[in-house]
């Protein structure tokens, strides 16, 4: 296993058999405080923790003035009550994450033998959830003995089966904070299912907000997403009939392509803004699940 250290984050990465023909680019040697894009390919076999800083309020600085120039009108920026008054966590605790796991075949076909309603299917997900969030610091625990041993204390909120379709329309056009949106979205669950051999596109990105320390000693915040004002939105074409280049550019995030079986979870306040990526070609099918802590049902 490899544990890689920084301010604001933790990683823990193991088990990751990569394809050279992949961008993944994280290794032990990296200098993680350098600004990069990752992809994670369908061709890679990946077991990835990391656990970031919580942010419960993008519409104030430090935050504001790097993601206003790229986030939609219509998303909002905050959500009241706080995310993090909603955490299953305990108030000592970091609760804050985003994961990435292949191998979850198991709970795949679950979804496709019992529908995406069936609750053993959200339980043996919800369990996986708590493992980390009881656990901060600790990778995911897989082992049936673990979570047979944990208390579900999430409820299911939501859940839907959406296949996704050839869109013209901007990369990044759906950013957004799941929290932000709904107050019944405090942690989310991505499985892919089955896709076909001619998908283009699809992936989902995770856009990194990364606090650095400057010369004078305050806090410096970046956002890995930028809008290029030299391009033209991508639904413009050329005289040529070919589409412009997109004008969002992702220079400090997460690539995730789509691959049946695997697993994305991840807290759903302001530090994990996401955006599915413009499917190209082909189609591409998924599971989406969103949950949240029985104790705050009510609330």
């Amino acid at each position: 296993m490899i544990v890689i250290f920084t301010i604001t984050s933790i990683y823990f990465i193991k088990g990751i058999y990569h394809d050279q023909r992949s961008l993944r680019t994280t290794t032990a040697e990296q200098d993680v405080n350098k600004q990069q894009a990752i992809r994670i390919s369908s061709t890679d076999n990946i077991d990835m923790t990391e656990f970031i800083s919580c942010i419960d309020d993008v519409s104030v600085e430090p935050y504001f003035s790097k993601i206003d120039p790229v986030l939609a009108s219509h998303r909002n920026k905050s959500r009241d009550p706080s995310h993090s008054e909603l955490s299953c966590s305990p108030p000592d605790k970091q609760h804050c994450f985003r994961g990435v796991y292949d191998g979850f075949d198991d709970l795949l076909k679950l979804a496709q033998q019992h529908g995406d309603d069936y609750e053993g299917l959200h339980n043996r997900i919800a369990v996986l959830i708590e493992s980390l969030i009881l656990n901060p610091g600790v990778p995911l625990q897989r082992d049936n003995d673990h979570q047979n041993a944990l208390p579900i204390m999430l409820k299911l909120t939501v859940h839907r089966h959406k296949t996704y379709q050839p869109e013209k329309k901007s990369t990044f056009q759906e950013l957004h904070a799941d929290y932000f949106e709904s107050a019944d979205y405090v942690y989310t669950a991505i499985l892919y299912d089955a896709t076909p051999d001619n998908l283009v596109g699809g992936e989902t990105a995770l856009v990194n907000f990364r606090h650095n320390d400057n010369s004078q000693g305050d806090d410096d915040v970046t956002f890995g997403l930028i809008r290029s004002p030299d391009l033209p939105p991508p639904q413009q074409e050329s005289n040529s009939g070919e589409k412009s280049e997109d004008p969002m550019v992702l220079t400090d995030g997460l690539i995730i392509e789509p691959k049946p079986g695997r697993l994305v979870l991840f807290s759903s306040g302001g530090e994990n803004f996401h955006a599915p990526m413009a499917v190209r070609q082909g189609n591409r099918p998924v599971y989406h699940f969103w949950f949240i802590c029985k104790e705050h049902v009510n609330k």
